[in-house]
């Protein structure tokens, strides 16, 4: 009836319990609890102890999963632009580990000094019982990177979809019609089931024809010999548009085991412009994620959300951009 799940009713019903504002009689129900309104919004600041001397400091906590160039420059940005709001930023690493990211977001809440989170999410992109906590409470919190599907926060994300789009567009109009796509799973990943949608919907709408083997999704895929059988099954292929640059990275070596040059023979364009490219020999076309405006705008969504924490939620996409370098070939 509300468009959820029926997981996620009774895990928000637990959250409710939990917080004593609803109460349950076996066999009968849930009931709504004789408890004042504004205790559920003032649930994160109450009976919290502080583990920081902020004094007079606000301070907002960034969560992300590692420490690599591009999580690297997003830090860099947030922390550049929440010192223009007056506010200090703590950093906490998740390690991509589901429930350290839970147990990270526990900790957060109970710290009265920090009045909002920007969180970028592991791989797996389920709503756990904390994140449901934070919607129960209305606490301030921006999702980066990622979207939600059973549940709507604010996120701010890269236009995957379009990109991928733009990348299958570009290796089109080079003159390539026999184009591979390989990811690791996109299972409950929504930046890679976008990147896999977007190829999907840019070969379709070129009529270019798209053969099942050609396209791996699989956390196998970073393992050059896995690399290496998907190029030797696929050696109709032209190009390989790679749901990440180090897939794209991996591949360019696995190639070159097989005595393939690039672009000569094979054609590769990445995804992300991470540093990594900057290891090998070859200049990798790739598509850029821009972070500035990332860490501008997911800032901005979070001042707005700690000013009014009733703020409907809402999804910006950025507008990634094709760079061009030196591994895509052009087929006259």
């Amino acid at each position: 009836m509300c468009g959820v799940s029926k997981m996620t009713s009774k895990l928000a019903l637990n959250s409710l319990a939990d917080e004593h504002i609803i109460y349950r009689i076996p066999r009968r129900g849930s009931f709504l609890a004789d408890v004042d309104l504004n205790k559920i919004r003032s649930m994160v600041d109450a009976n919290s102890v502080s583990n920081y001397s902020a004094g007079k400091a606000n301070y907002l906590a960034l969560i992300i999963p590692k420490l690599d160039s591009y999580c690297g420059n997003i830090v860099n940005e947030i922390l550049k632009d929440a010192s223009n709001y007056n506010y200090h930023v703590i950093v906490k690493y998740s390690d991509g580990i589901s429930e350290k990211e839970e147990q990270i977001l526990a900790e957060v809440a109970k710290v009265p000094e920090i009045k909002g989170v920007i969180l970028f999410p592991g791989d797996n992109n389920t709503c756990g019982i904390e994140l449901l906590n934070y919607k129960v409470r209305n606490y301030p919190i921006v999702i980066v990177d990622r979207v939600f599907k059973e549940i709507e926060f604010d996120s701010i994300c890269h236009d995957h979809y379009q990109g991928a789009k733009d990348a299958v567009n570009y290796l089109i109009q080079k003159g390539h019609s026999k184009i591979g796509f390989i990811s690791k799973s996109i299972t409950n990943v929504t930046s890679r089931e976008e990147r896999y949608q977007g190829y999907m919907a840019g070969m379709m709408e070129a009529s270019k024809r798209i053969r099942v083997e050609s396209v791996q999704t699989s956390d196998n895929m970073v393992f050059i010999d896995e690399l290496k059988n998907y190029l030797l099954n696929n050696e109709s292929l032209t190009a390989v548009f790679c749901a990440d640059d180090y897939i794209a990275v991996y591949l360019y070596y696995a190639a070159g085991e097989l005595g393939k040059v690039i672009p000569q023979d094979l054609s590769i364009i990445g995804f992300t412009d991470n540093e990594i490219l900057s290891y090998i020999p070859l200049k990798m076309t790739t598509v850029k994620q821009p972070v500035e405006e990332l860490g501008v705008r997911a800032v901005e969504v979070l001042m707005d959300k700690i000013a009014d924490s009733n703020t409907p939620p809402r999804t910006i996409r950025i507008k990634t951009a094709i760079v061009e370098r030196d591994s895509v070939k052009e087929i006259k």
